[in-house]
């Protein structure tokens, strides 16, 4: 179940009461405030299951919503002041239009990303050389590496092409910042051993099994529309690490390790995207995307 807020020039009012009755919208309400951010603007507020509510959007868009002057639709999923989920009456997956637009935001290079990921790159680094777990899990916790792998992962899902390689594209720019962040002060404090003994600890194997399921996972939890930044930790775990790991043994120079360090940055960053494909999928079962 889905609850719209629609924002409108006054003149498509007809339009759109047309459109929410034939798509089955209810408790539609129509307001006319005293300012709204477009020139004689009022606002439509309806319920509409998911599948609904993604009809809907098409049909305003052809009239020319979300082009300057022509409003905006808001959609969040209901809360519904009694318990149905034990019976079964509520939606509790995201639709294909929903996952869109949330992947487009995703998938998103901006300032603050790259920020995040040099802030938690250091921490990171500074974690792995003190053996200060604290640390790590800081680094893992700032780190904002669980939308680019979600963002490529809806891409798949959705048969976009286009939104997969801008998934793929952030996640090796976020990864090669990290590998950057942790080449520069591993050149003066990281040896060789301190790499090895890290290798050392860690089996590839399992590694995976972790990447896959933390990819199933966030795929299930972002198809839900539920918060998945707990999830997000783990999937940051699988790559931010491996990554880190990579940059120090890029500092040693020493070519058998940048080896397993990369084979082990680029087994779990697949691993993640087969993982996220596979919760997601789960999640939507037979529905099939409309955007094309």
């Amino acid at each position: 179940m889905r609850y719209m807020k629609i924002i409108i020039p006054k003149k498509f009012l007809k339009e759109v009461e047309e459109i929410l009755k034939c798509n089955n919208a209810y408790s539609i309400s129509i307001i006319q405030p005293l300012k709204t951010s477009i020139d004689d603007g009022i606002i439509i507020t309806c319920n509409a299951e998911a599948k609904d509510a993604e009809s809907i959007v098409l049909e305003l868009k052809k009239l020319g919503l979300g082009e300057k002057g022509h409003g905006s639709v808001t959609i969040m999923p209901a809360n519904i002041t009694f318990s149905c989920r034990d019976e079964g009456m509520a939606s509790t997956t995201l639709s294909p239009l929903e996952l869109y637009y949330k992947a487009k935001t995703m998938v998103k290079i901006t300032k603050n990303v790259i920020i995040k990921v040099i802030l938690a790159s250091i921490m990171g680094v500074i974690g792995l050389i003190e053996h200060n777990i604290p640390t790590l899990i800081g680094a893992m916790i700032i780190a904002p590496l669980v939308d680019t792998v979600m963002g490529s992962a809806i891409g798949t899902v959705l048969g976009d092409k286009k939104l997969f390689i801008e998934g793929m594209k952030k996640e090796l720019i976020c990864s090669g910042v990290v590998i950057i962040c942790a080449l520069i002060p591993s050149l003066f404090f990281v040896s060789k051993g301190l790499v090895m003994q890290y290798l050392s600890e860690t089996s590839i194997l399992l590694s995976a099994i972790v990447a896959i399921i933390a990819g199933i996972s966030g795929g299930m939890s972002i198809a839900s529309g539920k918060d998945y930044e707990i999830i997000g930790v783990t999937i940051d775990v699988s790559i931010l690490i491996p990554a880190l790991l990579m940059g120090m043994a890029l500092a040693t120079g020493d070519l058998y390790l940048i080896y397993i360090t990369f084979i082990l940055l680029a087994l779990n960053i697949i691993l993640l995207d087969i993982g996220g494909y596979i919760g997601l999928r789960y999640k939507l079962g037979k529905s099939k995307s409309l955007i094309k």
